[in-house]
């Protein structure tokens, strides 16, 4: 990684970028190992926690554009270490957290801000810093750094969680802010020539309609897809005010937004003014779909880490640390692999990397169809482990060249502004996988434990009655824990049916988590869909970037 780009970049301004991405995947891995702790802490529930990771999602990739416009305006160095300190705060005021609700704020809106030029500065700096194949391997490390960020999350924080308190699953992320703050003057000095309008109206168009359509999605599992399973009130007005649920109200309201949205972009770029985005990648076949794939592939992988974090604690009875030793395998895999072709680069000179990108979809989809095989009653983490580590393999051959592919359809000018719309949109991934997925799992599982007690105890109920029982054990799987979860129902049933909740409820969860992984294998169709329009090669206007004036 010596060959010089348009700014100059040592090995410190390198490490500082890499644990900049680091630190971000860490403190996104840990929530979902440390979800049973902050329950038990704060009394909550597990529906709590993915909303605060999907509002975190959501956060980071809405006020993606408006960073863009803030980097723009003010520079993008100047934007990156307000990030870092705004992140730091953040950090801390989650690992002190009196209530679920500070957490809420503190991890979701102050971190998720703050995370944006964090996440997008290490990309932009590469890109100007680096040409050629020593491109291609600074992307290539930066993935291993958050693939390696995320493990760590996973295991570390699950660790600490385990022996002491979920407080101190943030602290490693503190530590590596504090390297970074020390390695950053070794960053290059990245200032704007100029300086445009920021596009605020556009900036909370965009977030307010990603927002609505977000919430919408993850309220799902607790206030119903279409009939309402519960009213929906703010201070004690029912909304909407007729016989349908709040989702699809949320939903209808956010695409209402983004078109208003777009509209707004439009009017603003023919009038030559502030704009949030050029839209003019977003009018390229090949990089809208390249983006898609991208974006699909998050959202599958996200979420079935998210559903075993639940799933495995309840099937195994584990730890967090015992679950995240159990989901491992996927990501140690992944990273083997991306390190593996980091060294071996001559691999997409030899093979089409298009066909590379397809042969991972399609190990992708065995490691799932593994995975659903091994849901067995009597499961063992030793059971897991050849799908994960399948689909590890199939993400690493994925990641490696997807972005690549993506940006061929882009011009080496167009590649900064691809960048600040490519990452978002993995974010808004990442959200809609927890959403989705995460959704499927509770909402399954919790009908077929009231459809299997009813069936146990010969009984039918009218289906508005079922429904809201359902909903009910819904709101009880995210708020308790198995043991009081167990002994809840138990004192609420015939004691010839106690003895079965724990049989009843394994099945259930077997069968919510086969429904998520069926509907990842429908999602890993559709993307193996879209790839098949990825070009063969990377354009060759990558290998070179020309020097570009919005910089010194």
């Amino acid at each position: 990684m010596n060959q010089p780009g348009t700014v100059q970049l040592g090995r410190k301004g390198f490490w500082a970028i890499s644990l900049t991405l680091f630190m971000i995947a860490y403190s996104v891995s840990v929530m979902p190992a440390i979800m049973p702790a902050i329950v038990s802490d704060f009394n909550s529930s597990i529906g709590y926690i993915q909303s605060i990771l999907v509002l975190f999602s959501l956060v980071t990739a809405s006020f993606a554009p408006t960073t863009e416009n803030l980097c723009r305006f003010y520079g993008r160095t100047p934007v990156f270490l307000l990030g870092l300190m705004l992140y730091g705060i953040g950090i801390a005021l989650t690992a002190l957290s009196p209530a679920m609700g500070m957490l809420a704020v503190s991890f979701s809106l102050l971190t998720g801000v703050a995370a944006t030029p964090l996440i997008s500065t290490p990309w932009a700096i590469a890109d100007l810093a680096f040409d050629g194949k020593a491109e291609e391997q600074a992307n290539v490390a930066l993935i291993v750094a958050s693939s390696l960020g995320g493990l760590s999350g996973a295991l570390l924080g699950g660790y600490l969680a385990s022996q002491f308190s979920w407080r101190w699953a943030f602290a490693p992320a503190l530590v590596v802010l504090v390297v970074v703050g020390l390695l950053h003057r070794s960053l290059p000095r990245l200032v704007t020539r100029y300086q445009q309008p920021i596009d605020w109206v556009g900036g909370l168009l965009s977030f307010w309609g990603l927002g609505f359509i977000l919430i919408g999605i993850s309220l799902s599992a607790e206030f119903g897809w279409w009939q309402p399973k519960r009213l929906f009130t703010i201070a004690g007005v029912v909304i909407p005010p007729f016989a349908l649920s709040i989702v699809p109200t949320l939903i209808a309201v956010g695409i209402i937004l983004l078109g208003f949205f777009i509209f707004w972009q439009r009017r603003q770029a023919d009038r030559r003014m502030a704009s949030l985005l050029r839209a003019g990648l977003l009018r390229k076949r090949g990089f809208v779909l390249g983006l898609l794939t991208a974006m699909l592939h998050t959202l599958i992988t996200t979420g079935l880490q998210f559903n075993l974090f639940q799933f495995v604690p309840v099937a195994l009875s584990l730890n967090p640390f015992q679950t995240a030793l159990t989901i491992i395998p996927y990501n140690i895999t992944m990273i083997i692999v991306v390190i593996v072709i980091l060294k071996c680069l001559m691999l997409g000179d030899r093979i089409p990397p298009k066909y590379i990108v397809h042969t991972g979809i399609v190990l992708i989809a065995i490691g799932i169809g593994l995975l659903y095989r091994s849901l067995q009653t009597q499961i063992t983490s030793l059971d897991l482990m050849p799908g994960l580590i399948v689909m590890g393999i199939g993400s690493g051959l994925f990641l490696s060249y997807i972005s690549k592919l993506t940006y061929s359809a882009a011009t080496a000018d167009e590649k900064p502004e691809g960048s600040g719309i490519y990452n978002p949109v993995q974010n808004l991934g990442s959200s809609l996988g927890r959403a989705i997925l995460g959704t499927a799992l509770i909402s399954f599982a919790s009908r077929n434990i009231v459809d299997g007690l009813l069936e146990k105890m010969g009984r039918t109920l009218p289906p508005v009655q079922r429904n809201q029982i359902i909903a009910q054990l819904q709101e009880m799987i995210q708020t308790l824990s198995r043991q009081e979860l167990e002994a809840t129902l138990s004192s609420q049933l015939p004691p010839s049916i106690a003895p079965l909740i724990r049989p009843i409820g394994l099945e259930a969860a077997l069968v919510g988590m086969r429904t998520s992984l069926l509907i990842a294998l429908l999602c890993t169709g559709i993307c193996l869909m879209l790839a098949a329009t990825l070009p063969k090669y990377p354009a060759q206007a990558f290998c070179k970037l020309p020097e570009r004036a919005s910089y010194e």
